[in-house]
């Protein structure tokens, strides 16, 4: 078995050609795309059939699963939803997606902006239309993710995706040698971001400001090593970077301005026009995504899993590591 690479963005993003997902990789096969998804961090597998188990089996070719727990049940053994929205009800671009445990395999989520009764909902996405890194407010956020479309809206709801990598090669050396080494405090609640000032109705700013007392922040590199290659990549966002450690705030708010107007440049951008079978695998640890704006009376449905990540981590001028020949 082979197959092609065709470039689909000069640095971010490839289509890869000629396999069947839903099939376990031979070991030369998959050392070779593992290849291209350390050259590319987005990668595109098109008109692929798989099963909520064929999507975890083939995202455990790459790493252990994070797993979403059982189905929790209640004293009479109803599901009880688990909830936990912070809606913005303002400068809203796309519909809340909801997210359900899929029943065939919990380490597979269900992403839809459908109302499912029959599935156990676990939470609400409700601003992935703002630049994000999933999870970069936990200590170890997830390290890829992989993200099969069964559903896809008439029009809309494209995912573009930001390379961090080129971000920071684009900084001017003065800026690099002034991030270089810094943290930058992430969370999660938008109450505490002064970017979602004014969209917030009270009640949600007050559940957000109930959530921020429960959840700390976390401290994570401004520039980051990838672990495998040792490249260094920018790792901010909008939607979870409340600020930059040990400096003025001031200092600090013009900093991350600077950063996120340059990241807006779409030299840096790959957008996917979704098709209904493609299979989607993106690295976390190097990419910011977006969902673009799609009708909410249209139906997104996404199967999705991610690969446990690690702590993340700064190393100045670390080496390319030497990767294994297949």
């Amino acid at each position: 078995m082979s197959f092609a690479v065709n470039p689909l963005h000069s640095t971010a993003a490839a289509e890869i050609v000629g396999l069947d997902c839903d099939r376990p990789f031979a070991p030369d096969i998959s050392r070779a795309v593992k290849r291209t998804f350390l050259d590319y961090p987005v990668v595109v597998f098109r008109d692929q059939v798989l099963s909520a188990a064929g999507l975890a089996a083939f995202g455990r070719q790459f790493g252990q699963l994070e797993s979403y727990g059982s189905r929790p049940l209640t004293k009479n053994g109803a599901a009880k939803p688990q909830l936990v929205a912070l809606r913005q009800v303002r400068e809203r671009e796309t519909p809340d997606q909801m997210l359900y445990l899929n029943p065939d395999d919990p380490d597979v989520l269900i992403m839809s902006n459908e109302i499912c009764p029959d599935l156990f909902a676990i939470g609400i996405i409700d601003n992935a239309e703002m630049w994000h890194s999933d999870a970069s407010h936990r200590a170890e956020p997830c390290q890829a993710i992989f993200v099969h479309a069964t559903r896809n809206p008439s029009s809309g709801g494209d995912t573009e995706f930001c390379d961090m990598r080129a971000v920071y090669d684009a900084l001017a050396p003065d800026l690099k040698a002034e991030l270089a080494g810094r943290t930058a405090t992430h969370h999660w609640s938008k109450s505490r971001n002064p970017r979602f000032a004014g969209t917030l109705d009270p009640a949600a700013w007050e559940e957000g400001e109930r959530i921020a007392r429960l959840v700390p922040e976390m401290h994570q590199p401004v520039v980051r090593t990838h672990p495998e290659t040792g490249r260094l990549s920018l790792y901010l966002s909008p939607r979870f970077t409340l600020r930059i450690d040990g400096i003025a705030p001031a200092r600090s708010d013009a900093l991350l301005a600077e950063v996120f107007t340059l990241a807006e440049a779409p030299r840096f951008h790959y957008r996917h026009l979704w098709r209904e079978g493609d299979l989607v695998i993106w690295d976390n640890r190097w990419l910011n995504h977006r969902v673009r704006a799609y009708p909410s009376h249209d139906i997104r449905r996404r199967h999705r899993v991610t690969t446990a990540g690690d702590r993340p981590f700064y190393l100045p001028a670390s080496p390319v590591l030497e990767r294994a020949s297949p």
